[in-house]
């Protein structure tokens, strides 16, 4: 079996989860033939390696893609969840303006889960004249005419938001072989 095989797999369960029945078909109609047995054979050694998912649900195996792709947005939103209300949209704010080059957009940060931004004492709204440009720039999401946009009043790096490079980068990169075995421990002494 060859890389477009595993290709076709992770298109389809990418898409939408099926039990290896709904798997077989769906390979059918990107021309592969194969019997059940082997496809679920092919299925388990994906999901012993970590690529799938399988969930039972008597009487069927769903199968799903665990290796979906995620946006910016989705990778940032999933961490913003573990900061407190009070400091997210300084630390949105910060990874937005600092990754894109740009100030962000109100509908880039209801994507990030903040859905009312209120400027505070380290996010303004943005008056930049170039703000129909960067508008216009982006193409990846549909950003509304009128979407007021924010930045940053001083480049203060907030702790949060290098913990969270930091946890994106270690789920995203292989550091099999570059990392400590066993994480050194430190016993602090409490006076």
């Amino acid at each position: 079996m060859s890389g477009k095989f595993y290709n076709t797999i992770t298109e389809i369960l990418t898409k939408q989860e099926f039990s290896i029945s709904g798997v077989s078909r769906e390979l059918k109609k990107h021309g592969y033939d194969y019997h059940r047995l082997i496809v679920t054979g092919y299925l388990r050694a994906l999901e012993d390696v970590g690529y799938m998912e399988r969930k039972d649900v008597p009487p069927s195996r769903i199968y799903a893609c665990v290796n979906k792709k995620k946006d910016i947005y989705e990778l940032i939103a999933d961490k913003l969840d573990q900061i407190s209300i009070e400091k997210r949209l300084h630390v949105a704010v910060f990874l937005l303006t600092n990754l894109l080059g740009r100030p962000c957009f109100k509908h880039e940060l209801t994507l990030l889960g903040i859905s009312n931004p209120h400027p505070n004492s380290h996010i303004h709204k943005s008056t930049n004249e170039n703000l129909d440009h960067f508008r216009a720039d982006v193409t990846r999401i549909n950003i509304p005419p009128n979407d007021l946009a924010y930045e940053l009043i001083d480049n203060v790096v907030p702790f949060e938001a290098v913990d969270i490079l930091l946890q994106i980068l270690k789920e995203r990169l292989d550091l099999g072989g570059l990392k400590a075995k066993h994480q050194q421990t430190t016993l602090v002494k409490i006076s």
